[in-house]
């Protein structure tokens, strides 16, 4: 007998019903059942009975009744008529018997008694068969956990737990730009609706106009950009019609032309509004920059000819008497220094000059020595001569040797050549007052003079701005790379060595990528006639501070410190890159002491504090430095005008006595200041007792002088470049708090007058001084000991609410660079979120630099071939071009990227698009070994297309992209920029 009946044959099955009939039901059922006794699954007989009752009785009736009718049918004679009929009747019945399943079903009696100690869930909750959402507590209960960076202390805060599933709405609000979406159509009728009755009953009310022009970006209908531009436009000349000559409907036109039109339509567009309003400002420089900065329209004679109209109206344009002088200065101040920027940048130094020395003329007394610095010397010329031979005699291909020559002559004939004509073979050097004369205009007020001298010290390139306050006096990102070496002056001294040592390799870094983007002329040191440029921008320097003798002695006193941190600067740059010679600092001396020697110098405290500053800088000997500030302090008589100069030589001797790690000399020398003494090194200490006296006079003194900068809202521009006696107070007594362990109470101090000088005040000294307490904030966080231990996260929180507030403050964005116990991406977003400038690019290049080889560069027994030959170097270097490049493209939007990804980075780059160092950075990234050719191309031709006057661009192109060196120098000729040598003359030299 088969296990299962269904697999048993039919004779054996119908044999076995018969005597299923024939025996009793207990036996057949107990023999049917047998296989069903297990062990593990005992029931019982009575149970089991119960069951198949139930189950087979009425199966076994439909079953019969099935079996009789289709007998019946297959019986009679077959045909279709009752074939048919038989289908029909099976179906009714087959829907029948569905629905008697689904009762039996649905009134199933359950398989146990109550007794068992299981449960058999045989119906299926349909409530299961999707799930919507994944609720929390079905989510794995697990934390993302990130190592933390070495150096970072412990937070006793609370946590924030990274939840998976769950977002921080506030984190993203901040990250995310909002976007603008449509309007629904009812929505936006109502709006149009609301806002055209509004322009009607208050159509002298601007917000109402502007509302409803930004409305037409959020139109429910599938418009062209062209045709919501000319809606837009269309309300914006309704707008001027009761609003004329308004600058924000000014500047909404032309956003909304430049974006639209073509640059020959916007030139159009913007000439007529020029033939009604010929003194705005506003449509001058769009008409100037969409000729200048398109490269099918932009040419040098063009582009001088809408400076030389735009100067010319204007100078003219009349305004109130009480404004007159100065609102036209400080508009001619700007044009002036737009018109010379672009002749820098196309390479048309003769001009540049010229402009520069007829501004001088105009506007500036005892200009006699300026035009005599300010011209070539005949041994320059036979030096170039030489130079010259020599790299035609070299045998280079003719791409190398059109890129050295050029690059030479540009940077030894960058002055006109003065006198008669037949002496020049070049003539584009002789240059004429009358070539230059539309571009320079004289200052109806002399006051404004100085302000026009520093504009032409920052044209020279001669980086000196260090403050953000000082900055915001000037116009905007430069492309001169020399600026950001205003870093490496040292504006504090009470650095430790070892902390100092980490701020060097920082400040190398930038050091040794200016070098590789200057252009010549350049002050550095890696080109040929550097020599020839310093020796200009000083005399320069001098010859501004002579022009001021027995007029303005602070003015002049102002160039004075400007001359001597520029020669501190060149020897901190021969320092730092290890080229300094006893020669140069021989001679850097001897310019110091002649300068002191001077009878009219011989009492100005801060330049001898400047000479001591500057043997720092040369190693001299610790004696020889406290001694020029011994005699200093010795030297100072009671007058109340050195007051100011005496106070800062007491602090900066305090500085460096503590940089050397001489708290107590520094202690008993504030003191001895405090208390009115007179110094000596030599003597017995003064008791703990007697200084507190003295630092509680010092701070009556600072709260007297406190008090009166609350009421002080005048800042000169020359407070910003002569030391200021509050903040050497401040300094004096934060200091003094320092040596005497109350760290913690100098600090909360700082935090009071941070409350008293309130933020984003209009006033400009209050900014002045909160800008100084947040560097002197920084530096007294930083200072080892004390009695006060600052984490690193409050450290680096400090420094980037002080930097929100003053992003352009190099000072802070250098602290911010050297803080080497936090994660790379975090310092770079810190640098992204301050309002991208060019210095914070040079300063992430520069910082991804010195964090990847600054371990392989430490001094070994390793040579140079085997150091850069080794694979750690080949790969820090591969991270420091991936890191680059990535910073580049969240600075660049692409045009595959999302939306929202490309109008978050727009801000970004419009500030940076019109830079030609942003490029030549990118490009400069871009063309190494691990490049392709196609790639720097199409950089090369996106740079030229937003930057196509600026030369140093052409000759990046004619480096990295040799190739298309013939297309590049005819471009050059069709701009017409200066070109020193032209590709046929060379061919010529280099046969004879």
């Amino acid at each position: 007998m088969s296990l299962f009946p269904a697999y048993s044959e039919p004779d054996r099955r119908n044999s076995q019903d018969k005597e299923d009939t024939e025996t009793t039901a207990p036996v057949t059922n107990f023999v049917n059942t047998q296989w069903l006794e297990n062990n593990s699954f005992t029931i019982s007989e009575e149970q089991l009975k119960r069951t198949q009752k139930e189950r087979v009785l009425p199966h076994a009736n439909d079953g019969e009744q099935n079996t009789s009718e289709c007998s019946v049918i297959l019986s009679s004679d077959s045909s279709e008529e009752a074939l048919d009929e038989c289908d029909r009747e099976r179906t009714m019945k087959d829907k029948k018997s569905k629905n008697n399943v689904e009762k039996l079903i649905r009134t199933s009696h359950l398989e146990f008694a109550g007794n068992e100690e299981f449960y058999v869930d045989k119906a299926k909750a349909k409530q299961y068969n999707t799930v919507k959402t994944l609720y929390k507590p079905a989510r794995p209960r697990y934390r993302v956990y990130y190592p933390k960076p070495m150096g970072k202390m412990r937070s006793s805060g609370n946590k924030n737990k990274s939840k998976r599933y769950f977002q921080c709405k506030e984190l993203k609000n901040e990250i995310s730009t909002p976007q603008i979406y449509p309007l629904e159509e009812n929505d936006y009728t109502a709006q149009m609706g609301i806002l055209n009755r509004k322009t009607i009953e208050f159509c002298r009310e601007l917000q109402p106009w502007l509302d409803l022009i930004e409305l037409q970006d959020r139109n429910p209908y599938k418009w062209s950009r062209l045709r919501v531009s000319e809606k837009q436009l269309e309300y914006i000349q309704k707008a001027l019609h009761y609003h004329p000559r308004n600058e924000k409907l000014y500047c909404k036109y032309i956003d909304i032309v430049r974006a639209t039109y073509p640059s020959h339509d916007v030139t159009k567009m913007l000439e007529s509004l020029l033939n009604k309003d010929p003194y705005r400002l506003t449509l001058w420089e769009a008409q100037i920059m969409t000729t200048q900065g398109t490269m099918a329209r932009c040419t040098v004679p063009d582009v001088l000819r809408l400076y030389q109209r735009c100067m010319k109206k204007m100078y003219a344009a009349q305004r109130p008497e009480e404004l007159a002088s100065q609102s036209t200065d400080s508009v001619m101040m700007h044009l002036f220094h737009n018109c010379a920027i672009f002749l820098r940048q196309a390479g048309l130094y003769e001009q540049f000059f010229a402009v520069i020395k007829l501004a001088l003329e105009l506007n500036v007394v005892n200009t006699k020595n300026f035009s005599e610095d300010l011209q070539p010397r005949p041994e320059d010329e036979l030096t170039l001569v030489e130079y010259e031979e020599l790299i035609l005699q070299s045998g280079l291909p003719m791409n190398e040797i059109w890129l050295r020559i050029e690059t030479l002559r540009q940077g030894f004939n960058f002055l006109p050549f003065p006198g008669e004509g037949n002496k020049c073979s070049d003539p584009q050097r002789i240059v004429f007052n009358e070539d230059v004369c539309h571009y320079v205009y004289p200052l109806k007020s002399k006051e404004n003079s100085f302000r026009l001298l520093l504009i032409i010290v920052k044209l020279l390139k001669i980086p000196f701005i260090q403050t953000d306050c000082l900055a915001a006096q000037f116009e905007g990102d430069s492309d001169a790379v020399e600026e950001t070496l205003a870093t490496c002056l040292k504006r504090h001294f009470t650095s430790s060595i070892d902390h100092s040592k980490e701020h060097d390799e920082f400040l190398r870094g930038i050091c040794e990528l200016s070098k590789e983007l200057a252009v010549c002329p350049t002050f550095l040191s890696n080109t040929v006639a550097h020599e020839l440029y310093s020796r200009c921008l000083k005399n320069f320097l001098l010859n501004c501070a002579t022009a001021y003798e027995g007029i303005d002695e602070r003015k002049r006193l102002s160039f004075l410190m400007l001359w001597c941190r520029f020669e501190r600067l060149l020897l901190t740059l021969e320092t730092l890159t290890k080229k300094v010679t006893p020669e140069f600092i021989k001679n850097g001396q001897s310019r110091f002491k002649s300068l002191l020697k001077q009878k009219i110098n011989r009492n100005v405290f801060h330049l001898y504090v400047e000479f001591a500053l500057y043997e720092i800088e040369s190693n001299s000997k610790s004696e020889t430095i406290e001694n020029i500030f011994q005699n200093v302090i010795s030297a100072y008589k009671q007058e109340e005008n050195l007051a100011s100069e005496l106070c800062h030589a007491f602090v900066t001797y305090a500085e460096v006595l503590i940089g050397w790690g001489k708290n107590e000399e520094a202690s008993q020398l504030l003191s001895t200041y405090s208390l009115g003494l007179e110094y000596d090194p030599k003597a017995v200490p003064l008791k703990s007792s007697r200084k507190l006296a003295a630092l509680k006079l010092l701070h009556s003194k600072l709260e007297d002088n406190i008090n009166i900068e609350k009421h002080v809202e005048i800042m000169v521009l020359e407070q910003h470049l002569i030391p200021d006696y509050t903040i050497s107070l401040l300094k004096s007594y934060t200091l003094l708090q320092y040596t005497l362990e109350q760290k913690q109470e100098a600090l909360t101090y700082l935090d009071t007058l941070l409350s008293i000088f309130h933020k984003n005040s209009e006033n400009e000294r209050h900014n002045f001084l909160r800008e100084q307490i947040h560097e002197l904030y920084t530096v007294l966080l930083q200072l080892p000991g004390g009695n006060n231990y600052a984490s690193h996260t409050f450290i680096m929180e400090r420094i980037f609410t002080a930097l929100k507030e003053y992003p352009h403050n190099l000072f802070l964005l250098q602290k911010w660079g050297t803080l080497t116990s936090t994660a790379w991406y975090k310092l770079k977003a810190g640098f992204l979120k301050l309002s991208p400038s060019i210095v914070s690019v040079i300063l992430l290049i520069a910082l991804a630099r010195f964090r990847y080889l600054k371990p392989l560069l430490c001094p070994t027994n390793i040579s140079e071939f085997a150091l850069i030959s080794s694979p750690d170097f080949r790969h820090n270097e591969a991270i420091i071009r991936q890191r680059i490049l990535n910073l580049f493209k969240v600075l660049i939007p692409s045009t595959g990227a999302p939306s929202n990804q490309t109008f978050s980075v727009y801000q970004n780059f419009t500030n940076l698009q019109r830079n030609g160092l942003f490029w030549r950075c990118y490009l400069r990234c871009l063309s190494d070994q691990s490049t392709s050719f196609e790639t720097s191309k199409k950089c090369l031709l996106t740079a030229l297309d937003e930057c196509p006057w600026s030369k140093a661009l052409y000759l990046d192109g004619a480096t990295y992209v040799p190739q298309e060196l013939s297309n590049l120098q005819d471009l050059i000729i069709e701009k017409q920029l200066r070109i020193y040598a032209l590709p046929e003359e060379l061919e010529i030299l280099r046969e004879q």
